[in-house]
């Protein structure tokens, strides 16, 4: 094992190196090579073998310059390699270890050529091998001819087939980018919607105030002169709606409306519309005990939204998620702030975990319009719990 864990990391170390820097280390390899193994004598001949003259010199260096560049032009490399070691066979030298870069030539070319020309520069090669057997070249017979292009064409095959399973790597890698993309896209969309849902409702809340006022303001113009008192009763009504409104207003960055420019004139729901919640998912098949300690006519109508939101997403993810379960929802109002707490004793981790469903983004966003805080988490011994806070102020 520690053998192999050291070629292993010696091997990616290798593939990590520039690969112009391999092939020149590859080249001046096959150069040096090339010269000193083809010096010698092959007993096996029958035929003398050639002393080498300076066109076998010039051969030697033409087989091996292509590996220079052999990913960049991997057919022509095939082409000079088989072109070069032919000329030279049929002069009767001897080869060495010439043969044997013809194995690395079909490699590249299965691995970097073009498929068309990968197929070329393969025909080619079996071409000049049958030119070589048929004319007679010294220490080439048939057997020769099927023992080498056997070797020349698995090399080339192997090639292909690491080729193939690179492009499908690459392929699984840039498929797993668009989904990464996609996702985040799709949690882009899903925030953009939800700030669009809290805008109309914002919107809603501040019509509502405003309808509020233009009331109050008519009934103060209308009792002024017979009634002082109620006139001024209307005019504290005005002050305190203003004062909401105006907190909501500041928190409130931009209001985004539907294309034809509707908008729903009734109050959004607050917290006095959780005890109808809490009746529909126990006919939904929830099981949901509410409390809400406070005094809920204290908060803002934004805030009462939000709220009311945040439980109604929790029950929903419980009831979707969570299997046969049942729910507690506690709601406090507090002076300036409202704490929500929705417990669950379901399968606990089912998804909600991470925070980074469309359901807790939206929670995390109306959260973050008031400057609270949402933890949503799996309990301790099964189930999930979801905490919020939502401070608030109204300005003097």
């Amino acid at each position: 094992m520690p053998l192999a864990t050291w070629f292993r990391d010696r091997w990616q170390w290798v593939r990590q190196l520039n690969p112009w820097v391999l092939d020149a280390v590859l080249g001046t390899l096959f150069v040096l090579l090339g010269i000193l193994t083809t010096g010698g004598d092959d007993a096996t001949r029958i035929d003398p073998v050639r002393e080498r003259d300076a066109l076998a010199f010039l051969l030697i260096l033409t087989t091996a310059a292509p590996f220079f560049f052999r990913r960049r032009l991997p057919a022509f490399t095939v082409i000079v390699v088989i072109t070069s070691l032919g000329i030279y066979v049929s002069r009767g030298h001897y080869e060495g270890l010439l043969p044997t870069y013809l194995i690395v030539a079909m490699y590249t070319a299965g691995n970097y050529a073009e498929t068309r020309r990968a197929r070329f520069a393969a025909a080619y090669l079996v071409v000049v091998m049958a030119a070589l057997l048929f004319t007679d070249a010294p220490g080439f017979d048939g057997g020769v001819f099927a023992g080498n292009a056997a070797i020349f064409l698995a090399a080339f095959f192997f090639g292909t087939s690491v080729k193939n399973r690179r492009l499908y790597t690459e392929e699984l890698e840039a498929r797993n980018v668009s989904l990464e993309r996609e996702r985040e896209e799709e949690a882009r969309r899903a925030i953009a919607d939800e700030r669009l849902r809290i805008a109309q409702e914002l919107h809603d809340v501040v019509a509502h105030s405003m309808g509020v006022i233009a009331v109050q303001a008519g009934v103060g113009a209308h009792v002024i002169d017979d009634d002082p008192a109620e006139a001024k009763r209307s005019l504290q009504a005005i002050a305190a709606t203003s004062r909401s409104t105006l907190t909501e207003l500041r928190r409130l960055l931009g209001v985004l409306r539907d294309d034809d420019g509707r908008a729903a004139h009734a109050p959004a729901p607050g917290l006095a519309a959780l005890d109808q919640l809490a009746a529909d998912l126990r006919g939904a098949g929830l099981p949901v005990e509410l409390r809400v300690d406070g005094t809920p006519a204290d908060v803002p109508t934004g805030v009462e939204l939000a709220a009311y939101r945040i439980v109604q997403e929790s029950l929903t993810n419980v009831l979707k998620h969570a299997g046969r379960a049942s729910a507690q929802v506690v709601v406090a109002c507090e002076p300036g702030v409202v704490r929500i707490e929705v417990v669950d004793d379901g399968r606990g981790v089912n998804g909600r975990g991470e925070g980074s469903g469309h359901g807790l983004l939206g929670m995390r966003e109306r959260v973050a319009v008031y400057g609270g805080t949402l933890d949503a988490a799996p309990r301790v011994g099964g189930g999930f719990r979801v905490r919020a806070v939502l401070p608030y102020g109204v300005d003097e």
